[in-house]
């Protein structure tokens, strides 16, 4: 088994470039997260800043919820590429069961895989954190933020970051190798078949209970977390398992409900050949349709929801820092600081989720579509309209995720904020959020530009197919 799996990752390097990025991305976040509190702790006491006794409180809850959103995130992104990895490894899947191979042989095999790339992912994104971090932290004491105090860079705490990526992402390799179980050898010498659009609604309204269950529940566990918090902040642990759920349930029913969303984004594009055919696919190819809009919708969710929190938090953290002596706040600027910076942090993590997504997904639907696109060469359609075909596809995808990643990022990160901030010890009662301006234009401005450049490369790949040999894969 474990010769099996190190012969396919050798075999297949690069259908895996995804996860690498994704886990190198989760241990950086969390190795950043790690040396935030070491270093805040080490000026802390050596009497760098002051630091309110109720704030370590919070960062460490805080800690845990963003290592728990990565790994969370990590999953699903991880999980949704190796389901399409396995849909574009049919012909080799019926060959090995055809020789004897079991679905559980192939299954433990293609996690063991999973385990070894994440484990090299999660090596490389702890060794950067801990270079990074120290780069920021001299950064800092050159410009006097911080004092030239001795910090230790290489805590024990740092294998966390190594095991959860490595777990994480074995995790994610059941998950999304589920399909193997069901697939017979006689059936899967047959040609691939995604479910139709009637199918995956069919199925989801047999799962409308726990999707249900999910959606409803995970909302009212968060709105629980936030009258929590308003006692204790370890009520964003609820709050957490809260959006989780309602996150999940969301995933869950997507396939049904974000195609036809799609399709009518679609219809806005023209009604050009290339356009029409962009805007059928999402209903044609439902369960590809909804993958490759996931991922974008979780980097647009956690862009939103960190911004929105963070902006919320510097405004009632500024009116706070006002209402202190001067002497105090000179001590809290750098805290507030530091704490924006690593909101920064978790944003352009959340930005590199949404590409890394987004290309992959893109890349991988486009070589399983070679007997397609070849076909439709054949019937006459151009190189420049295959090429429109996949741009208006990734511009009606990304449309769609941002529309739906912007309601739930507002809402978890508003819910976050409130949770974090309105105890006693803080604000001391709830307040509106700030929704910061910039995002929407942002967000707009950056999926526009991943559209395109998501894109690119499917699209080239597309159309350097002959016709001919094209419509000849099978």
């Amino acid at each position: 088994m474990i010769r099996m799996a190190l012969r396919e990752l050798r075999d297949n390097r690069s259908q895996h470039v995804a996860t690498v990025i994704v886990a190198l991305l989760g241990a950086l976040l969390g190795t950043m997260l790690i040396e935030a509190e070491v270093m805040l702790t080490t000026q802390s006491s050596g009497g760098g800043f002051y630091v309110h006794p109720y704030v370590p409180l919070v960062l460490g809850v805080l800690g845990i919820i963003f290592v728990a959103v990565a790994t969370f995130v990590a999953i699903i992104v991880t999980a949704n590429t190796f389901t399409i990895v396995i849909a574009g490894r049919a012909k080799r899947i019926a060959l090995f069961r055809l020789i004897g191979a079991s679905s559980e042989t192939l299954r433990r095999a293609v996690c063991v895989e999973s385990i070894i790339v994440g484990t090299v992912g999660a090596l490389l994104g702890t060794a950067l954190g801990a270079a990074l971090a120290a780069a920021v932290s001299g950064a800092l004491i050159q410009t006097g933020v911080f004092l030239p105090l001795s910090t230790n860079f290489f805590p024990w705490e740092l294998i966390f970051p190594i095991l959860i990526g490595a777990a994480s992402t074995g995790v994610a390799g059941w998950i999304g190798t589920s399909g193997i179980v069901s697939v017979s050898p006689i059936q899967a010498l047959g040609r691939a078949r995604e479910p139709a659009l009637g199918d995956l609604q069919e199925a989801a309204l047999k799962r409308r209970p726990l999707i249900t269950w999910l959606l409803v529940g995970g909302f009212v566990i968060l709105l629980s977390g936030v009258g929590i918090g308003y006692f204790t902040p370890y009520g964003l642990i609820v709050a957490f398992l809260g959006g989780a759920a309602s996150f999940l349930g969301f995933v869950a029913g997507a396939s049904a409900f974000l195609p036809p969303i799609m399709n009518q984004v679609g219809r806005l594009l023209g009604g050009s050949a290339a356009a029409k055919l962009a805007a059928a696919n999402a209903l044609r190819y439902p369960a590809r349709s909804a993958r490759s809009t996931i991922g974008l919708v979780i980097g647009v969710t956690l862009v939103t929801m960190f911004a929105v929190a963070g902006q919320t938090y510097f405004d009632v953290s500024t009116r706070i820092v006002n209402s202190l002596p001067s002497a105090a706040q000179e001590n809290v600027s750098p805290f507030l600081g530091l704490v924006l910076g690593v909101i920064g942090i978790l944003i352009g993590f959340s930005l590199a989720i949404s590409a890394v997504g987004l290309i992959n997904a893109l890349s991988l639907s486009v070589l399983q579509r070679r007997r397609e696109i070849g076909l439709l060469r054949a019937l006459g359609l151009t190189r420049t309209q295959v090429r429109w075909m996949i741009f208006s596809e990734s511009i009606q995808l990304t449309i769609t995720g941002v529309i739906c990643g912007l309601v739930l990022g507002t809402i978890y990160g508003w819910a976050g904020a409130l949770t974090a901030l309105s105890s006693d010890h803080h604000v001391g009662g709830y307040f509106w959020l700030s929704f910061p301006v910039w995002l929407l234009a942002a967000v707009i401005g950056a999926a526009a530009i991943l559209a395109i450049i998501a894109s690119l490369a499917p699209a080239r790949r597309a159309t350097q197919v002959p016709p001919v040999l094209a419509a000849s894969v099978d």
